[in-house]
């Protein structure tokens, strides 16, 4: 047996042990307590070894294998072929245009989880494979952004190429059209070409009036940079977008001047781009003409420029060090070897009873599949969807700002971790190989594997001068970190040794800043800096939770905790009282589940369980899906930024049935076409189909509502940057008890179990503290028992 991972204080100070109070004299009288050698006190000689990686073979290979390069090439060379006609040019030609036809992405199409169960199951001996292929459409009669599917894999006489209309269910099924489609090279050079044409015929303007000026980005004139607002669409028709303008630095986000600037960059003809207006102090000019005349005409009312000082946004050490600062502090450390076991050939892992496969996504990240617990199923799936971040304002950009994280590709801006910070030291590191363009990408070390502490035990009692006893609380985390843009996202998975599931995700990074106005009121958010205020927005994490607890047959309960007026025969003297029960209800069809959010008081609880399975004591064997810290949803419901987009955001909790055709909530280009997604979410409910002992799938959200400060500057700080949810067994053991007693690392102190001395002797299931950890006075196991 291993004891589990400490969270170690170096430094460590060892206090005098002969402290006594008024009533209890503590026992530390015992000459032969040191002479039992499980509780031996260790002199912490010798470094603790690096702990080495412990395999596993997986059951069954992986069904989760991205498309390797020869694949990808392979397809290429298909999609060229005279035969199919369309007429592709060279993505990584200089001069491509918009209004060309070119392959944008290619990647494995994520198998339907019917054949990954029968392949899993041993009914069948593979998975079929297919390719997702983007296309963008520019010389189409309607040009547009199209998805297809290429199969089956390899390439052959029976491979064909679809539409992928199978499981986008918008308006325009597979397609987005082009105003709303990619921000690409072609596009990127168009933009750039008339945002610099603009600006550098305002330049001596805007440097009267910002200090700013923008000549193109590659002229040493310039000084300011842009960012190209999201959405910039409606449905794809259109294409507005607002530029902020920011001095340019190592962190403009919190650099905003007072101007604002908007281009029509509807369609693939770069030559029908225009200005649309300018804002500058809240006053629109409709042409740069009207902007000049007002400037000249001394007319316009100039605002403080954005700082050039910018030593705020430096996270370099400052100050007087702090008293016990210079020692190393608090950390995990795995001081008696790994406990889970890894097979990195098929992403396979298991952990204290744990086991489940993964794959990486380019838009989402890491995902979890076939999750069992002590080898039944919990999961299908546990995989994130989709981040948004909708924004709000007095200014055109953040009022009309909605990101969709998934459109930069969550998965493809995954970073590496920094050993001991991001990551405690000797985590395991995985790569992150994906389907990039027409490339495999390998991201190093993108996502590690750690064993922690929760920090407080997992059980415990007292039950003075009879017995005591603790139990340790670790879990597997599966970590990943994605910068995008000025935000960085930690996502936690934890697998918790009592069978419980956690999903934690935090913030930091520089915050969107706004432009400082007085008149402002801090309306949409307080000062913070010289020029600069906090900006109301919202983090939405939306998760797709697919259980099959045991099997596919699943039904989604809701326990309300109902306060009536009663009366009691053997309370006469109360008459009519209030108190509580339980009100319990299946929800039934998909009506009643598209909109399930959290009651006040928190007396409402979600179960989803099994009514086939039951415990020792016939209770249906579930989950809970349990609530934790902001588990925030959309507060507007019908912004037109995110109006059919962003319906998966839209309330805690839904839940559907599992379809093949509806994999996922969301899709990548949906975020920039609100009124027109690939995927609308509430239709997977538009068929009201039944609930009750069905494949069900839950989506849940975490988010924040990030009311901004200026302890958010020049990070914002992830401690109170953080959401949460956690899955946990509800009536679930088939014994009918909680899922810990197996466990070793824990102690149990009877009053009857003594040594020769008359001290107790705690069982710790043989499982001691290894030699390479210095252990204090107060560590002693013995005689705890006694100071009662």
């Amino acid at each position: 047996m291993r004891p589990g991972p400490l969270i170690i204080a170096f430094e460590l100070i060892l206090l005098d042990t002969g402290r006594a109070s008024s009533t209890n004299q503590r026992r530390w009288t015992y000459p032969d307590w040191k002479a039992d050698t499980v509780f031996k006190r260790q002199d912490g000689t010798g470094a603790c070894p690096l702990p080495q990686e412990m395999s596993v073979t997986a059951p069954k290979a992986t069904p989760f294998v991205p498309l390797s390069q020869p694949e990808l090439d392979s397809i290429v060379k298909w999609l060229n072929s005279s035969s199919l006609g369309l007429n592709l040019s060279d993505p990584s030609s200089s001069t491509l245009a918009m209004s060309d036809n070119y392959i944008n992405h290619i990647e494995i199409l994520k198998p339907n989880k019917t054949d990954v169960t029968d392949y899993l199951s041993g009914s069948a001996s593979s998975v079929p494979r297919f390719a997702r292929v983007v296309i963008n459409e520019g010389s189409a009669k309607v040009p547009g952004v199209v998805q297809y599917y290429v199969g089956p894999l390899p390439i052959s006489d029976s491979t064909t190429m679809r539409p992928l209309d199978y499981f986008y269910n918008g308006p325009n099924g597979p397609k987005v059209l082009y105003s709303g489609g990619l921000y690409d090279a072609p596009r990127q050079r168009a933009v750039e070409a008339i945002v610099t044409t603009t600006m550098t015929s305002i330049a001596d303007i805007t440097l009267d009036l910002t200090g700013l000026a923008y000549y193109g980005s590659t002229d040493n004139r310039t000084n300011s940079v842009y960012f190209v607002q999201n959405p910039y669409s409606t449905d794809g028709t259109t294409g507005v977008t607002w530029l902020p303008w920011r001095r340019r630095a190592q962190n403009p986000w919190d650099q905003p001047s007072d101007l604002y600037v908007s281009f029509d960059i509807a369609g693939t003809d770069p030559s029908l781009y225009h200005l649309r207006m300018i804002v500058y102090n809240l006053v629109v000019y409709n042409s740069t003409d009207a902007f000049r005349a007002a400037w000249s005409a001394g007319e316009i009312t100039k605002t403080p420029n954005p700082t050039t000082n910018d030593a705020f946004l430096n996270k370099a050490r400052t100050g007087t060090v702090r008293d016990l600062e210079d020692r190393f502090a608090p950390t995990v450390l795995t001081i008696d070897g790994n406990r889970y076991r890894v097979d990195r050939a098929n992403n396979y892992f298991t952990y204290m009873g744990w086991s489940f496969y993964t794959r990486f996504d380019k838009d989402t990240g890491i995902q979890f599949y076939d999750v069992r617990f002590k080898g039944e199923s919990v999961l299908y799936e546990l995989s994130l969807q989709d981040a948004l971040v909708q924004y709000a304002g007095n200014n055109p950009f953040q009022a009309g700002t909605a990101y969709s994280d998934r459109f930069y590709g969550i998965g493809a801006q995954a970073v590496q971790p920094i050993p001991g910070y991001d990551c405690p030291y000797h985590a395991t590191y995985l790569n992150a190989t994906f389907n990039d363009g027409a490339s495999l990408r390998t991201i190093q070390n993108a996502v590690c594997l750690f064993e922690t502490d929760i920090g407080t035990p997992l059980t415990r009692h007292d039950v003075y001068g009879n017995w005591k006893q603790s139990t340790k609380s670790p879990k597997l985390v599966v970590r990943m970190i994605a910068t995008l843009g000025n935000y960085d996202y930690i996502w936690d998975y934890g697998f918790v040794v009592d069978g419980s599931i956690t999903l934690d995700t935090r913030a930091s990074g520089y915050v969107q800043a706004n432009y400082y106005r007085a008149d402002d009121g801090g309306r949409w958010g307080p000062r913070i800096g010289e020029t600069i205020s906090g900006t109301m927005h919202t983090h939405v994490m939306n998760f797709k939770l697919d259980f099959d607890l045991v099997d596919t047959r699943n039904t989604f309960v809701k326990t309300d905790l109902v306060v009536e007026n009663v009366t009691q025969p053997w309370y006469p003297e109360r008459g009519v009282f209030e108190t509580m029960r339980y009100a319990v209800h299946d929800v039934a069809s998909e009506a009643e589940g598209r909109q399930l959010n959290l009651p006040p008081n928190g007396q409402s609880m979600y179960t989803v369980v099994n009514k086939d399975h039951l415990n020792a004591w016939g209770q249906p064997r579930g989950y809970r899906v349990q609530p934790g810290l902001s588990n925030v949803y959309l507060p507007s419901q019908n912004s037109p930024f995110l109006l059919r987009s962003g319906q998966h955001a839209k309330q805690a909790f839904a839940v559907s049935r599992q379809h093949d055709t509806e994999p996922a909530s969301t899709a990548a280009l949906s975020g920039n076409v609100p009124e027109a997604p690939l995927v609308e979410f509430w239709n997977f409910f538009a068929d009201d189909e039944a609930l009750v002992q069905e494949d069900l799938v839950v989506w849940a959200n975490l988010g924040m509502h990030h009311y901004v400060r200026a302890e958010d500057l020049p990070n914002t700080l992830a401690a109170e940057a953080h959401a949460s949810l956690m899955l946990a067994p509800q009536n679930w053991a088939m014994r009918g008890g909680e899922n810990t007693r197996d466990l070793a690392n824990a102690v149990l102190y009877n009053y009857t179990d003594t040594n020769a001395e008359g001290v107790v002797v705690p069982e710790t299931n043989g499982v001691d503290v290894p030699g390479c950890l210095a252990l204090g006075a107060d560590d002693e196991l013995l005689g705890v028992f006694e100071e009662q």
